[in-house]
């Protein structure tokens, strides 16, 4: 190969061929000094590595490619490795199909593995986390929210979102999520939390609101995590979430309307109850063009599970009505009917 990154052949390697060849196509250069070819040898094969090559282009395309692909990933909480078992191989054979070889042949500069899908969103979440805390630590005041909360493979987790001040208007974050290996005391909760203030440098006495929800471990008297704040910083104002707080009142309701809530709570179970009536149902709602085509189960465990069961009974009300009339079961009408005038 020439210096032009023209080919030759083997049999054009002797010396008086390339001799010919330079004077043939290379008639200008006849005339430059040995140095000068050497210097354009040497650059051509040292290639360029600062921002201005094609290299560099080329390479930070692809780098931000792959850290695009990683965090939609994250957002849509596939498995990693989706990417390399099947996005990628879709990819290339729409680009094949539509823009040619050329183009799918550059998608192979991606990395797309299973570990750098994993590190990426890693990095992501480093980064997103640096900027939320920059974001506080420029904020002349803030206020946290925690809850713990056990998963369905018992893992007890803290999450702790925050709201701040950003150009005079209030903006709420998620701050981390750590895990509660083993108890989930209060002075835990507190530990945690007040090591990550210490390793991102976040200042104690520019917080100025703490909510929780109900349990002991959060609001005691004494040793709860809010009077453990309490101590940090005597100023923060102590709150207790009004979700939490409008469970706790839906425990004690009038009798009336407990009445009411426990006969609509049968009438959804006898539905749920049977396969055969809730495919019945289904095919009902989806016929009469309604928004919703299930009811839902309520359990106790949850604290918005009564407020969205009463939610869908009364907007399915009308069709609930009619199939229950359709069935037969006069006594679940007269139990919709009486809600339905609760309702009103």
């Amino acid at each position: 190969m020439c210096y032009l990154f023209q080919v030759l052949g083997n049999d054009s390697m002797k010396p008086a061929k390339l001799k010919l060849h330079l004077e043939m196509c290379h008639r200008k250069l006849l005339q430059k000094e040995k140095d000068y070819l050497e210097r354009r040898l040497s650059g051509l094969k040292r290639p360029c590595l600062d921002s201005t090559g094609a290299f560099y282009k080329n390479t930070s395309n692809a780098v931000t490619a792959s850290y695009i692909v990683a965090y939609k990933i994250a957002q849509a909480k596939k498995p990693h490795t989706v990417v390399e078992q099947l996005v990628l191989s879709c990819a290339k054979e729409m680009l094949l199909l539509v823009l040619g070889e050329e183009a799918a042949r550059k998608l192979k500069d991606i990395s797309v593995s299973n570990d750098t899908i994993s590190r990426q969103i890693n990095e992501i979440s480093q980064n997103i986390n640096e900027q939320v805390v920059d974001e506080i630590k420029k904020s002349p005041l803030f206020a946290i929210q925690l809850d713990e909360s056990t998963d369905i493979t018992l893992c007890s987790q803290l999450l702790v979102f925050a709201r701040y001040m950003v150009e005079g208007d209030f903006k709420d974050e998620f701050l981390f999520c750590k895990t509660l290996d083993t108890i989930t005391k209060a002075q835990d909760v507190m530990e945690i939390v007040n090591n990550f203030f210490e390793v991102h440098g976040l200042d104690w006495t520019n917080l100025v609101g703490v909510t929780t929800d109900g349990p002991s471990a959060m609001l005691g008297s004494r040793s709860g995590f809010q009077t453990l704040v309490k101590q940090h910083t005597p100023m923060v104002t102590r709150g207790n979430c009004f979700i939490n707080r409008e469970a706790l009142a839906s425990k004690r309701l009038p009798d009336q309307l407990n009445a009411v809530f426990k006969g609509l709570v049968k009438v959804v179970n006898c539905m749920k109850s049977s396969s055969l009536n809730t495919r019945l149902f289904k095919r009902f709602c989806q016929d009469m063009g309604s928004d919703f085509d299930v009811l839902l189960f309520y359990t106790s465990v949850r604290w918005l599970s009564a407020g969205n069961v009463l939610n869908r009974v009364f907007q399915l009300r009308e069709e609930l009505d009619l199939f229950l009339q359709a069935q037969g079961k006069e006594e679940f009408r007269n139990v919709l009917m009486q809600s339905n005038l609760e309702f009103a």
